[in-house]
């Protein structure tokens, strides 16, 4: 019989997910029936509490709340979250029901900028200026799909749906498998392009009540984009926007879908784009709130206003703010693009790039190598000297990103 170790699928480390989740060495069957103190952390005075609650298993554990565990039993919520994700992912690993990767749509009318969207996201950087992009003169034909690699180990496959009539009633036929099992819709909307609102929601609805129909509700978000002003936005347009929201929302709820995110994007601003894309893509994770617990309680250790988490590509993983400032975010992520490139064209490999914005705020961002990825850690610090705590949350960080999206 299989031991934890070893693997079934090139994605995952088994030996890694033993080493940081179960105490010993014990067959994969075994696991959702065992006692939950097989995993790491959890004591015998733990496992008679929860034994008390009837969780007297790891598959128990793992349908549990976090949040109401917590009041049952008096133990931090970032703790039992940790536990509660190590029961699901094992789960999921001893049952076989999870996938190998991630499924993420791009719809919309043709033109409304889907295919500029994912080139901006691929092939460009985040706080670059008059970057190369498609025009997309002429539209995508039929369904285009690209396998990526995201938040540096998940595997992702972006569908690109080509937005012409024929094509649309295509993807709708029938019981409309393009969308079967999909992990996050983005529907995009052009926002200059007013005479095809009402075109562009009712294909939206379209594809929303193919979900609803199916059962699914897949992480929703919508891009209101081309709404390319720099600055404030006259009073015209932030009445259209709030409008075409309002819409949008409406058809949401019609079709269920709690889970969403509606935001106004632009090529042109990648800065915003990256961020509503990280958002969105963070949100159909099942992991990420355990990561962002981690975060928060380093930040209340250290003082940090800010604690964030990003790829090499500046994508943000997760994070951690008090404020809200979203300036920090993208300082950070033009500090992570500055520092790519020095290693990329000039072989200078810099520890640690630090940033002040003023009196006791520093924005501190130590580059964390794993096997054959680098991932950022940055925090606004009060003073640079608390920065060494970050090779400890990124100790403490590997091993849930290293198996993110199993779950």
């Amino acid at each position: 019989m299989p031991f934890l170790e070893m693997g079934v699928a090139p994605f995952m480390s088994f030996e890694r997910l033993r080493g940081f989740l179960v105490k010993e060495r014990m067959e994969v069957e075994r696991i959702p029936k065992s006692s939950p103190q097989i995993i790491v952390g959890i004591d015998s005075e733990t496992v008679k509490c929860l034994k008390d609650l009837k969780i007297v298993n790891v598959k128990k554990l793992s349908q549990q709340d976090a949040k109401s565990l917590s009041q049952l039993m008096g133990i931090k919520k970032s703790q039992l979250e940790k536990w509660i994700y190590a029961a699901k992912i094992l789960v999921a690993v001893s049952e076989g029901n999870f996938r190998d990767r991630k499924k993420i749509v791009f719809a919309g009318l043709n033109n409304a900028g889907k295919t500029a969207i994912i080139h901006t996201l691929t092939k460009c950087e985040p706080t670059a200026k008059n970057q190369q992009v498609p025009t997309e003169t002429e539209s995508t034909e039929g369904p285009l799909r690209e396998e990526v690699t995201l938040f540096g180990w998940m595997r992702a496959e972006l569908y690109d749906l080509g937005g012409k009539e024929q094509y649309r009633t295509k993807y709708l036929e029938g019981d409309g498998e393009i969308f079967s099992q999909t992990d996050l819709l983005i529907f995009v909307i052009d926002f200059q392009d007013y005479e095809r609102y009402n075109e562009a929601l009712g294909y939206f609805e379209s594809i929303l009540s193919l979900y609803n129909k199916a059962g699914e509700t897949p992480y929703t978000t919508v891009f209101l984009h081309k709404s390319d002003s720099e600055g404030s936005v006259s009073q015209e347009m932030g009445e259209r926007i709030e409008r075409l929201k309002k819409d949008v929302a409406k058809i949401l709820k019609k079709n269920h879908i709690n889970r969403y995110h509606i935001d106004d994007t632009s090529i042109f601003r990648s800065d915003k784009l990256f961020l509503s894309f990280s958002s969105a893509l963070r949100k159909s994770i099942s992991t990420v709130p355990v990561i962002e617990e981690i975060l928060k309680d380093y930040g209340e250790l250290l003082g940090s206003s800010h604690l964030m988490l990003f790829d090499n590509r500046a994508l943000l993983i997760a994070d951690y703010t008090s404020d809200d400032r979203e300036v920090f975010t993208v300082a950070t992520m033009g500090m992570i693009c500055l520092r790519e490139n020095l290693a990329k064209n000039y072989s200078l490999n810099i520890s640690t790039l630090t940033l002040e914005l003023g009196p006791s705020e520093i924005v501190v961002c130590k580059p964390l190598e794993w096997e054959d990825k680098i991932f950022y850690i940055a925090s606004v610090l009060p003073s640079v000297e608390k920065s060494s705590v970050l090779n400890l949350l990124g100790e403490e960080l590997q091993p849930w990103i290293r198996n993110l999206g199993i779950i």
